[in-house]
């Protein structure tokens, strides 16, 4: 059904996230056979919508957006706050020092009930991480609540991640520095019980002063618990859904041994 409320949606540039689909076997030529594109829309008052269609990303135009957007229902997407939550102060948290992190839409999670249980979960590991910081952990500055729900995570906001960083440029970076700072973070973290279990250059920022700050902690559970979502190809030795310390101390050998080998190359 065509989307009918007035929404401020210009093109595919206003749509978050944007995925594209592929099958598990390539054409006769060996390239992977695309399938479909899928994307996800956040109104100025917090309503999640989602699309999908057979229009690859780069061709997704107004009409096709709005004719495959479908808005889904606030219990499929944000949890309850709980009374104990920490609100944020502002209500329009977005500018240069503020991110304000929402549910990953995604056609798996949908109609599953999964990502209201995600986003509690990782509001609940911001809670205790505010209560017991870390230098080289994100800043956490509370929920923002709409209609009594959830709808993100108030963070500070970093210019870059270290893949980013150190894909453009490794002059005057210190591996030595960044892996002691990432390992004392994680190891501050399982002193509270918790594995991080996706680690990777991508959820690592680096600040002004090249120091790392470790994000991302959707997939942050105590130790034994069962996992929604875990680790990322390439930073891992093997799938797994059990929150461990062994999963973080994998990704902490692979990240050091990735960095070393870029600033070797340059």
């Amino acid at each position: 059904m065509m989307i009918t409320e007035k929404l401020p949606l210009y093109s595919a540039r206003d749509l978050s996230p944007r995925y594209e689909a592929f099958s598990e076997e390539d054409d006769e030529d060996g390239n992977p056979v695309f399938l479909y594109s899928s994307f996800g829309y956040f109104s100025n008052e917090f309503i999640a919508y989602f699309g999908r269609s057979n229009s690859r990303k780069r061709d997704l135009n107004q009409e096709i957006i709005r004719e495959s957007l479908q808005r889904l229902p606030d219990e499929d997407v944000y949890p309850m706050a709980p009374s104990n939550i920490t609100v944020a102060l502002s209500p329009t948290p977005i500018n240069e020092t503020l991110f304000l992190k929402r549910p990953k839409l995604h056609l798996d999670f949908l109609g599953t009930g999964l990502l209201p249980k995600l986003m509690l979960q990782e509001a609940e590991t911001m809670e205790l991480l505010l209560q017991n910081p870390h230098p080289n952990i994100i800043r956490y500055h509370g929920c923002l609540i709409k209609r009594g729900r959830i709808v993100g995570l108030v963070l500070d906001r970093l210019p870059d991640t270290l893949q980013h960083r150190l894909e453009k440029n490794t002059q005057h970076f210190n591996v030595e520095n960044c892996i002691h700072k990432i390992r004392s973070a994680i190891y501050h973290l399982h002193s509270l019980g918790r594995a991080h279990n996706d680690l990777t250059p991508m959820n690592i920022m680096i600040d002004e002063r090249d120091d790392p700050i470790i994000i991302d902690y959707g997939s942050c559970q105590p130790f034994g618990n069962e996992l929604i979502t875990a680790g990322t190809p390439g930073w891992i030795d093997e799938e797994f859904t059990i929150s461990a310390q062994k999963h973080d101390q994998i990704a902490l050998e692979k990240i050091q041994q990735w960095m070393e080998n870029l600033v070797r190359a340059a």
